[in-house]
């Protein structure tokens, strides 16, 4: 007799509760498209994840004719793949760019080259992820002491039924002319020491010389400013060539006339110029002299290094 009631309980025990969690998962702003939470079974979504994080920073090539520009990818939001290549347009959004605040100079839409008369991509059938939206662009009359403001949104979608969340429809880019120091370097010499209090060195492992790191990209961000990578290719390491954790968003803003380097770290902000100690570049060699510190009253980090160009990144 037990296990005959078991058999009926127990399924309209669980058609019970996932009933229950099907109240307590819809959410308006999900099922109306004010906003897309990929893969989520409730809707149909058509979204640019790209958005959650704009606005980006471009440096390009300044140079007379068309070079291509690759941006974004939209994806399909549902739990299938796209029954059908599906086209989704864009429109060029200067007013994004104004109403951001950024203080970003419009980028003129003369530079600018589309494959078609407006700026599309195809999701195609049976995937989720369409190809990078790629234009062309002339920087030949751009300005390079200007950073330009782009803005794209996604102005229609193809299929019937597709929503467009609001939060994720509309990507913006700062774009500024490649600036005269923006390279790979290669590291010529340098010294990290790591301390576990003020005055007591760690005596660690990735304490010590720098030779024999890998290369250093320096990205502009601005006129005058360049942006080291928080890790991967590009960034700073530790001795023997490990990465550094907990200094994400490396500035180095370089004054054109003095030579002098100013450092800053969006995510962390005790790294500053490490007093007393040379910070500068020098024209004729391509050479940046770089010393830094952070975490002063606790567990200090102390980087010096010497950086000399090495090729167009």
């Amino acid at each position: 007799m037990n296990n005959i009631l078991s058999k009926f309980k127990i399924p309209a025990l669980i058609a019970f509760v996932m009933l229950s969690l099907s109240s307590c998962l819809k959410d308006e702003g999900f099922d109306n498209g004010t906003y897309g939470m990929g893969g989520f079974a409730g809707g149909t979504f058509v979204a640019v994840p790209a958005a959650s994080s704009s606005p980006f920073s471009i440096s390009i090539d300044s140079k007379v004719g068309n070079q291509p520009l690759e941006l974004f990818s939209v994806n399909y939001e549902n739990v299938d793949k796209a029954p059908e290549d599906i086209t989704v347009t864009f429109k060029k959004d200067d007013a994004a760019v104004t109403a951001s605040g950024l203080g970003l100079t419009l980028l003129p839409a003369s530079v600018l080259t589309f494959t078609s008369a407006n700026p599309t991509v195809v999701i195609k059938q049976g995937t989720r992820v369409s190809p990078n939206f790629t234009c062309q662009i002339n920087t030949g009359t751009l300005d390079p002491t200007k950073n330009y403001g782009l803005a794209f949104t996604i102005a229609s979608v193809s299929k019937a039924g597709v929503s467009i969340p609001a939060n994720l429809k509309t990507v913006i880019y700062k774009i500024a002319l490649k600036n005269q120091w923006d390279g790979i370097y290669s590291i010529v010499s340098g010294l990290v020491t790591r301390y576990n209090s003020p005055g007591v060195p760690a005596n660690d492992a990735l304490s010590g010389s720098l030779a024999g790191n890998s290369d250093v990209y320096l990205i502009t961000s601005g006129v005058n400013e360049l942006d080291i990578p928080a890790s991967g290719n590009g960034s700073f390491r530790w001795s023997g060539n490990g990465g550094i954790g907990g200094i994400d968003g490396l500035r180095m803003a370089v004054n054109p006339t003095t030579n002098l380097v100013t450092w800053s770290c969006a995510g962390n902000a005790t790294l500053t110029n490490w007093a007393g100690k040379v910070n500068n570049y020098v024209p004729a060699t391509k050479t940046f002299t770089l010393n830094f510190r952070w975490n002063p009253t606790s567990t200090v980090r102390e980087y010096s290094v010497v950086l000399k160009y090495k090729s167009p990144r």
